[in-house]
């Protein structure tokens, strides 16, 4: 992949391409980081979150930085999206990695929809859960590394970002409208 970044990261990385490969190194590596992060929820289907892999970031050989994907029907905004998850190691975090990994993330995750127009994945999105940028002040609208732009807010007050793929398309109207309708809008 060939990205400029806007920003580059403060630490060591290699990325590791990992969608749809079944990469058995990868999948060792981030089960282990996963437990060693503490970030596996009680009731996780493993195999399914190993089948989500999109990419990894080693450090050496050790893996710092995952980046995880299901693709998912988004009701408000009527489209499916390649809905990411990033995570880095504690002793990584404040590094810029995450920055890196969810731009090189979306990269890959273009490509893959380009390549496959049928399974219709005209995006990718992250809703952010962290509070560790809370005291920073309010955040950008757009970030032009990830190209991810705001959308809106979750139910629970978390913000959604979404990356629009360049062939990405978007429906001729608000999806929740009847036909014909648009004396709301």
């Amino acid at each position: 992949m060939a990205l400029k970044h806007v920003h580059e990261p403060r630490t060591s990385v290699e990325i590791r391409p990992a969608w749809h490969r079944a990469d058995p190194t990868i999948e060792r590596d981030a089960e282990l980081f996963w437990r060693h992060e503490r970030i596996l929820p009680p009731d996780l289907d493993l195999g399914q979150r190993l089948s989500e892999i999109v990419l990894a970031g080693y450090d050496g050989e050790k893996l710092v930085g995952l980046v995880t994907a299901r693709i998912r029907f988004i009701d408000f905004l009527g489209v499916k999206l390649a809905m990411m998850r990033v995570a880095v190691a504690s002793d990584k975090r404040q590094k810029r990695l995450a920055t890196i990994l969810q731009a090189e993330a979306r990269e890959l995750l273009e490509q893959w929809s380009a390549k496959n127009p049928l399974e219709e994945v005209m995006g990718a999105g992250t809703i952010t859960q962290t509070r560790a940028f809370d005291d920073r002040g309010p955040a950008r609208g757009f970030l032009r590394s990830s190209h991810l732009g705001f959308v809106g807010w979750t139910a629970n007050g978390e913000p959604m970002r979404v990356a629009w793929f360049e062939h990405g398309t978007i429906p001729r109207r608000r999806p929740d409208l009847p036909l014909g309708r648009t004396d709301d809008l």
